[in-house]
């Protein structure tokens, strides 16, 4: 079947859709390599970004559509993509995607360049070094977001026909195209590659099978620590990978925290979609395990979910006369970013406003929590609080939160017991990933990420997996020690624990247990 896309500049584009493999509109759309793919909630009808117009041959609205759009809209041709199928013959207007590439550069005059790369599930960071320094560097999205935000929806896209070459190909031609784009700056020639990846990413970028990702028992074919030819790309080392769940993401941000010469024990955690912890216990002692977090920390999948960006509300304060964002370059925010929610959410738990449970606290008698009281609705059956800049927080977007936190304590505590140690035992928490690099630790403490009274030893390290694959990509040395590193490691599988839904529940709360 044929459908045609017309992109934010008016161009005409023709897809040719295999009836072969059932897949969502979105999907098509976003996975053909026509327009970038926005931050989507996989599927889900919630988050809105993979709305389009429909110019010729609109499907009928489903309940999705009537949540997200007004009436008038839905007349105009407005739907979710996620929700519906293609159809031979249909028209397709897409907005434009606001998640712009963010790049920065510098001088040099080598000739000789390198290209680090961290390839998360979400995102994409890179930086560009000579022999002496960092010249380069840039983020944007993952080119994969159309097959879903998060692993496991990317894994059940890669197992249908033509999936997981589709989505090798998305990846190696961006990094094609970055590569291009950064030798016609006159910087010189990129000789070769270092790339920090979870398991799915790496073995989707390499073309491998994932079916031992997909389905327990889980297991890696694969390990890493090797240069592969990828295509026409220049050589890459690949950064080893520890357990099936536990990446080179995790074990280059390792090698980026050793630097700094830490006293043990401490823990690593990589806060993305996929929490991956290390507990260091020693030089040559290592803990490892992972657990899905989704992807709310980094702003997908919420209703007003977003990637920090200009008019986006990156945290929020209590005053007297009510909750006020603090916007990326704007006065009026038209999106939250994870953190915000965090900061949000916290700011309504010091005031006794969300439950322990992520419950709205409605009997509010005096003060700012009355006024806000008053601010609560029932939209489509579920408790609605309205914000400034007509956004709303809803309970379903605190519920998703919940399951972070607890999805992180439940990793964190398990992995302290597997060692035999409590909490303040450790040196030192260093938290890498969309958690470590912009959440506030007071809001972290604050919710029950972390135990009461640690803030203090706790250390934002940022992209740790960026900077370790940039120091594999220039000392060789590095790379035999992540090598050793991973050698070291003894995985903990949470999934293993026959009391694993019990004991997640025990941790849906606002609290530290």
């Amino acid at each position: 079947m044929q459908i045609t896309i017309i992109d934010h500049t008016g161009q005409t584009k023709s897809l040719h859709v295999s009836q072969a493999e059932p897949r969502t509109l979105a999907q098509v759309i976003f996975t053909s390599g026509l327009v970038p793919a926005p931050p989507l909630c996989s599927g889900l009808g919630q988050c809105g970004k993979c709305r389009v117009r429909f110019v010729e041959n609109a499907p009928l609205p489903v309940g999705p559509d009537t949540l997200i759009f007004k009436e008038h809209a839905i007349d105009a041709g407005w739907r979710l993509a996620c929700r519906h199928q293609p159809e031979d013959g249909m028209v397709i207007e897409i907005p434009e995607n606001p998640y712009l590439k963010h790049v920065e550069l510098a001088e040099s005059n080598s000739k000789s360049l390198h290209l680090a790369i961290d390839l998360g599930t979400t995102s994409m960071h890179w930086a560009l070094r000579d022999s002496k320094k960092r010249i380069a560097f840039g983020s944007e999205p993952n080119p994969q977001m159309g097959a879903g935000s998060e692993i496991m929806s990317r894994l059940s896209f890669a197992a249908t026909d033509s999936g997981k070459e589709i989505l090798q190909e998305l990846v190696v031609s961006r990094i094609t195209e970055l590569i291009s784009e950064l030798t016609d700056n006159a910087f010189g020639t990129v000789e070769s590659l270092s790339i920090a990846a979870n398991p799915a990413m790496t073995y989707l970028l390499l073309g491998l099978d994932t079916s031992g990702l997909a389905t327990a028992p889980y297991s890696l074919t694969y390990k890493g620590g090797t240069i592969e030819k990828i295509g026409d790309l220049p050589p890459a080392y690949i950064a080893p990978l520890a357990a099936p769940f536990v990446g080179g993401d995790l074990t280059a941000g390792l090698v980026a925290v050793l630097q700094k010469e830490p006293e043990y024990p401490f823990v690593l955690a990589d806060m993305g979609t996929n929490g991956e912890f290390i507990l260091a216990l020693s030089p040559d002692n290592y803990l490892v395990t992972s657990v899905a977090l989704g992807p709310a920390l980094e702003g997908v999948g919420l209703h007003y979910g977003a990637a920090a960006a200009k008019g986006i509300a990156t945290s929020y304060k209590l005053t007297p006369n009510g909750l006020v964002p603090s916007v990326l370059d704007a006065t009026y925010a038209d999106g939250i970013s994870g953190t915000g929610y965090l900061a949000l959410i916290h700011a309504l738990r010091k005031i006794n406003f969300i439950s322990n449970d992520g419950l709205f606290i409605e009997e509010q008698t005096q003060g700012l929590g009355a006024r806000l009281a008053e601010r609560l609705e029932i939209r489509h059956g579920i408790q609605h609080l309205a914000l400034p800049d007509n956004m709303f927080l809803s309970a379903e977007d605190i519920e998703e939160f919940l399951k972070v936190k607890a999805a992180f304590t439940f990793a964190f505590t398990r992995i302290m017991e597997t060692a035999d140690i409590s909490p303040s035992q450790l040196k030192k928490i260093y938290l890498a990933g969309a958690l470590g690099e912009h959440a506030a630790v007071q809001d972290l403490e604050g919710l029950g990420f972390i135990p009461a009274g640690m803030g203090s030893r706790v250390e934002a390290v940022n992209n740790t997996s960026l900077q370790g694959a940039e120091l594999m990509l220039i000392d060789p040395t590095l790379r035999s020690m992540a090598e050793s590193l991973t050698a070291n490691c003894e995985a903990v599988d949470l999934t293993a624990d026959p009391d694993f839904t019990q004991t997640f529940m025990r941790h849906m709360r606002f609290t530290f247990i």
